[in-house]
């Protein structure tokens, strides 16, 4: 895939950056923060990798034992027990944090004193090794230096000298026209010379700084920027404007409160002695100096794997303890002996103040690479206008979909080898299950996913070797339907593109030479984004049921081992049994492809499709009629392993109707579009008789009713204004944020909340622009991406593959296990709530790999600085793959979801430059 201009460009400068001496800490980094803050950016040497090894035959010792061999030390993987992963090396040396924050013991900077020192602590790399023979992964930190200086910093040349000579005297040049400054936020790919919204931000939060951090760029006087081209000519040039400050509300913003609760940063943590269970509670805590009113925040009393926090308001103190009132969030029932209260504030989820930069009527006419400069500070990351700007992006994404690709061997063709995984043969038998996906908790049923491994679940009988296929997703090797929710996207991103456009190529691998069923190689030649989606669709055909019905998926019997890769999966692996909402969903998405493959012309593959997809639905039928003979063999388990005690089989059947009821309505609406017959129309006018939601997968059967020739006119202008409406309302709740997504106000914040948009909102946003194009939609899908891609507060891409700062150690297991670099195209949910990331076996003891609690094994030099619940939410992103929340990701969401948000923009801004 070749890159653009910007991807090239930024990719190249990540290259160079990445590397660092293994056996020291460097300097990254030195810009400007503010015309008197430097900020210096030092780097902890990063771990050596592993690898896999093969031995030269099986061991005894189970799979996850470390053992000594000729081969080297390492960790036993593999189903034979023949292969080992060697221990990545840690480094050995850390940053002497006590020295680094002595802002007395710098040198002076020209003639200006560090008068203080702001730091922010937090992991950039990650790795696998062993400690007294169990596995610990631990992390590498980068450390954000802020230096007050006495005074705004002229242009020039100088060097730093640091405390008791800890690093060599770090010399730099201080140019406002060259200088990055740190605090301005902008996409790190660029735009196309027509993109509607080009929007960067300037913004700095300063841990344990004066007003908790929150830096107000005006009292610098800095109002205006302009847009320098290479050769540092002024182009362009605008006002910069408050878009948020610190304690303005932020109504939808997905969390508790339109205002965030924090501990201050340097207010002392007092230690907690004891929990009076009274009523009200109360808190003792010697000497502990609040006073009624104070806020606070309690953390750790459940021990050191407590790594939670609640917050109260302190009422009727003594000088040892004080009653609490106003509590959020829970109290430890049994108090560890341990335990800390501090004074805590509230602000908005910036925590500071956040500048808008708008230089969207900026619209050259030459492809090239620009800076955001501002006067008195300095410039941003390089900013290319390119054409194939969204194009490059999207192709990106498909790239990150290939790379999850199942049952093939990876060929390298996006950076990325991998062998061949769970490919059914005599090294690996899928068993069939009894348990149904739709009674785990994927559905809302009352199951773990692993249940459909354990006894009285899963069988002798294997499943045929044609169960291969599909996408793998972040943290484990689950092949679920929702996968299906792909090809759905890539079918509405194709719909809407124009011939010249559809046959881009994207070096996706054809059909025809990866799949068997004569239809592939009679279709011939396929576009790309056609043979993107026949790829999960094709594996689902296969798992159809001679009856019509679909297995729900493929899935190990536990998450991965952590250091053994998919190919060397060692645990049970089975196939769900068949469930009516499997089906249907599947019956679905399968006639919209039959649909899209007719309108091509090819007419064989089409038939497949369309076959497959009735005796889907007559199937699903047959189950939503009579679910008692469907899951007969299901209610049979379950009442054998006493399921049905705690919930009795008509509960959830009910449950089971409900859900199922919603996909039917969908695949109706989707076969009425195939097929013009009017049971299906007649099937999916009555479900929505009473109401629509036009979400996820309901929104998919509205949508394929709307373009249905046949159908009521009436409803079909409802539905229309129903899409334009939602849309129009998601994109205006964003102007009360401080940074702009596509984050529905009522969606709550967390997974796969953070950043990056879902399924629900891509599709709404792309349907409605088409109903209605619009620019104020375009504006927030291209404010969304430029977040995604660096326009953030933490200056991150927050996609592998893309921008001069990137994400390097996302949620993938076999690049973990592999010890490899991530594959490019990965897009991960991204921020997220402390609250609801707070690992105890993340962030805890000494063992942990970021601990919070304990000083053996260097744990206080390898602690999150400042504390989690210091940090403001837009400020608080941890690059640990060990922080699920953050760093995991779907293939559905949101690897799929850019690739079609960017392919649909890459078509309307293709298409807007035409005229």
């Amino acid at each position: 895939m070749a890159l653009g201009i910007g991807l090239l460009i930024l990719s190249l400068l990540v290259s160079t950056r990445a590397v660092l001496a293994a056996d020291a800490v460097e300097v990254a980094e030195v810009t400007i923060a503010a015309p008197d803050i430097l900020a210096v950016e030092l780097r902890e040497p990063a771990y050596r990798r592993g690898s896999i090894v093969a031995l030269p035959s099986p061991v005894s010792a189970a799979a996850g034992s470390w053992i000594d061999t000729p081969q080297g030390y390492g960790m036993v993987v593999g189903p034979k027990r023949d292969h080992l992963r060697l221990p990545d090396v840690p480094p050995t040396v850390r940053l002497d944090r006590k020295s680094a924050d002595d802002a007395a013991a710098y040198g002076p900077i020209g003639s200006r004193r560090v008068i203080d020192v702001f730091r922010k602590s937090v992991p950039y790399d990650s790795g696998f090794y062993s400690a007294q023979g169990s596995s610990r992964t631990g992390a590498s930190f980068k450390h954000y230096l802020y230096l007050q200086l006495d005074g705004r910093l002229e242009p020039g040349r100088y060097s730093i000298s640091w405390p008791k000579a800890m690093l060599p005297a770090t010399d730099f040049t201080y140019d406002p026209t060259t200088t990055r400054a740190i605090a301005l936020r902008a996409t790190q790919v660029g735009h196309t010379a027509g993109d509607v919204a080009k929007t960067a931000f300037m913004s700095l939060w300063l841990p344990g700084g004066p007003e908790d951090g929150a830096v107000d760029f005006r009292r610098y006087g800095l109002d205006r920027f302009s847009i320098v081209d290479a050769a540092g000519a002024s182009v362009f040039t605008g006002t910069i404007r408050l878009r948020k400050g610190p304690k303005d509300l932020e109504p939808g913003n997905g969390v508790a409160e339109p205002l965030n609760e924090y501990t201050h940063v340097r207010s002392p943590r007092i230690a907690v002695r004891g929990i009076a269970q009274a009523d009200p509670i109360r808190i003792v805590a010697p000497g502990h100096g609040f006073q009624p009113g104070d806020r606070i925040a309690l953390e750790g009393l459940g021990g050191d794997q407590d790594a939670g926090a609640t917050f109260a308001t302190v009422a009727d103190p003594t000088p040892d303890d004080f009653a609490l009132a106003d509590v959020k969030g829970p109290i430890a029932g049994a108090f560890d002996g341990d335990g800390t209260a501090t004074l805590a504030y509230s602000t908005g989820r910036a925590g500071t103040f956040v500048f808008e930069l708008d230089y969207s009527a900026f619209k050259p006419a030459q492809a090239g690479v620009y800076r955001i400069a501002v006067p008195g500070l300095g410039v941003s990351d390089p900013i290319a206008i390119n054409p194939d700007t969204w194009f490059d992006l999207g192709a990106l994404s498909l790239a990150g979909l290939y790379n999850h690709r199942s049952g093939i061997a990876l060929d390298g063709r996006f950076g990325y080898q991998r062998p061949a995984a769970f490919r059914p043969g005599p090294d690996l038998v899928i068993h069939r299950s009894r348990l149904p996906l739709a009674w785990s908790q994927e559905f809302g049923g009352p199951l773990t996913s692993d249940n459909g491994a354990k006894a009285g679940w899963i069988t002798e009988e294997p499943a045929p070797e044609s169960y291969w296929g599909g996408y793998m997703d972040a943290g484990d090797w689950d092949r679920r339907i929702q996968h299906v929710e792909i090809a759905s996207l890539l079918l509405d991103v194709f719909d809407g593109m124009p011939e010249p456009l559809r046959a881009r190529q994207y070096q996706v691998p054809q059909s025809s030479a990866l799949l068997d069923d004569p239809a592939y190689k009679a279709a011939g030649e396929l576009p790309d984004l056609i043979n993107e989606a026949i790829w999960p669709m094709d594996f689902f055909r296969r798992l159809q049921a001679p009856d019509g019905s679909i297995h729900g998926g493929i899935e190990s019997a536990s998450f991965p081992l952590l250091g053994e890769p998919s190919y060397l999966e060692h645990q049970a692996v089975f196939a769900y049994a068949p469930d009516v909402v499997s089906t249907f969903k599947y019956a679905a998405v399968a006639a919209r492809l039959a649909r899209v493959l007719k309108e091509i012309g090819k007419t064989e593959l089409a038939d497949l499709y369309g076959k497959s997809a009735i005796a889907a639905w007559q199937a699903g039928e047959a189950g939503f009629a009579d679910p008692d003979r469907f899951y007969a063999d299901a209610i049979a388990a379950g009442t054998e392993l006493g399921l049905f005690d705690e919930t009795p089989w008509e509960k959830l059947k009910e449950t089971l109707q409900k859900n199922a009821g919603e996909y039917r309505a969908t695949a109706a609406a989707s076969l009425f579009r195939l097929t013009g017959e009017a049971d299906y129309r007649t099937i999916f006018e009555t479900a929505v008789a009473g109401g629509l939601s036009i979400y996820a997968h309901t929104a998919d059967g509205a949508w394929d009713y709307l373009n249905s020739p046949g159908a009521d006119a009436a409803l079909q202008d409802r539905l229309r204004q129903q899409f334009i409406h939602e849309a129009k309302m998601v994109s205006a709740a964003q102007d009360a944020l401080a940074y702009p997504s596509m984050k529905h106000p009522g969606a709550p914040a967390g997974w796969g909340q953070g950043t990056a948009p879902d399924y629900n909102m891509v599709q709404l946003f792309m349907r409605a622009y088409r109903l209605q194009p619009d620019d104020a939609l375009l504006r927030t899908m291209e404010q969304t991406s430029a977040t995604i891609l660096g326009a953030n507060q933490v200056g991150l891409s927050f996609t592998t593959g893309a921008g001069v700062r990137q994400i390097l150690h996302p949620l993938q297991e076999d690049h973990r296990a592999m010890g490899v670099a991530a594959p490019r195209g990965i897009t991960i949910y991204g921020f997220g709530p402390q609250s609801q990331a707070a690992y105890g076996w993340v962030f805890g003891p000494p063992w942990s790999p970021l601990p919070e609690t304990g000083t053996a094994e260097a744990a206080e030099a390898r602690r999150v600085y400042p504390p989690r619940f210091s940090i403001p939410y837009l400020d608080f992103l941890i690059e640990h793959p060990g922080v699920i929340m953050q760093q995991e990701y779907t293939v559905q969401q949101p690897i799929a979801t850019t690739a079609a948000l960017w392919l649909f923009l890459a078509t309307v801004e293709s298409q807007r430059a035409e005229r």
